[in-house]
């Protein structure tokens, strides 16, 4: 628990009602918000719950003012202002995730209830936050593996001077690529096409790869991604890879998921249109 507050006496008491609680493990008093934050800065720095006070004689910096400099680091971690004030301070704090008040002057069995309810909210929220941060980084390494896959398969393509990749080294590529998307369903339709892809025109198919990954990445269209309704079956749309390239998805009703169904190389609306007509049919 860290304590932010100009008069002493408040930090006895605060200290006092907590440890007689048993919710004290470790207590960090700061009489200024300055000293706290660079306190927060610290890697070391893992608290669960902020008393900070909103009003500051002379410190340049009101409890509400510091509330900014926490978040930088810690966006979720529970602040608890202790105020004899309301209005435009309190308003303001309102902005704010995860902060609360407790008026002054502070009664024992209110901060007891208070900072046992969000003790538990900050450990769920630290919790949350290390998994995201963990899932990220898993991310990162399985885009970061895609791309060394990929480097190494153009690289034996050069030296085997041909256009075209091994089955095998599609596989690979696959069994990454569907490891790494979330929000995207690959048919056995367009795995077949990827698969025609790899074998024929490796460029293309590297191109094609990073867009799925780039596309299921975002609910929304990305900076230079060409998307387009497809006027011959509804629900279905079209994402340009190249000028005539581009593969069809369909947002599963009911559902948070992008289905990718064809890739197209030849831009043929004919063979695209009866496809995906049968299709959506079959699929109810």
């Amino acid at each position: 628990i860290v304590l932010v507050d100009d008069e002493p006496r408040i930090h006895e008491m605060i200290r006092e009602v907590l440890q007689q609680a048993e919710l004290v493990d470790r207590f960090e008093s700061f009489y200024d918000p300055f000293s706290c934050i660079a306190f927060l800065k610290q890697k070391n720095a893992t608290p669960d719950v902020v008393l900070l006070d909103v009003h500051f004689s002379n410190a340049g910096l009101s409890g509400v003012e510091t509330i900014p400099y926490i978040r930088e680091d810690y966006p979720y971690l529970p602040i608890i202002l202790l105020t004899g004030m309301e209005g435009a301070d309190i308003e303001g704090a309102q902005d704010y995730e995860c902060v609360y008040y407790i008026p002054k002057p502070v009664k024992p069995e209110h901060l007891v209830r208070m900072v046992r309810f969000y003790l538990s909210t900050g450990r769920k929220s630290a919790k949350r936050v290390a998994e995201l941060n963990r899932d990220l980084q898993e991310h990162k390494d399985l885009v970061q593996k895609l791309s060394t896959e990929l480097a190494q398969i153009e690289i034996e393509t050069w030296d085997k001077n041909k256009d075209a990749a091994q089955p095998k080294a599609f596989q690979r590529i696959l069994d990454i690529l569907q490891t790494l998307i979330s929000t995207t369903e690959l048919t056995p339709s367009v795995i077949a096409d990827l698969e025609n892809l790899c074998a024929s025109d490796f460029q293309l198919f590297k191109k094609t790869v990073e867009t799925i990954v780039r596309f299921d990445s975002t609910e929304n269209t990305l900076p230079g991604m060409r998307m387009h309704r497809f006027h011959a079956a509804e629900g279905v749309l079209s994402l340009s890879i190249t000028k005539k390239a581009r593969l069809f998805f369909w947002s599963v009703p009911g559902s948070t998921k992008k289905r990718l169904l064809r890739f197209d190389p030849d831009h043929n609306d004919h063979i695209m249109e009866k496809w995906l007509k049968e299709y959506l049919k079959s699929s109810g």
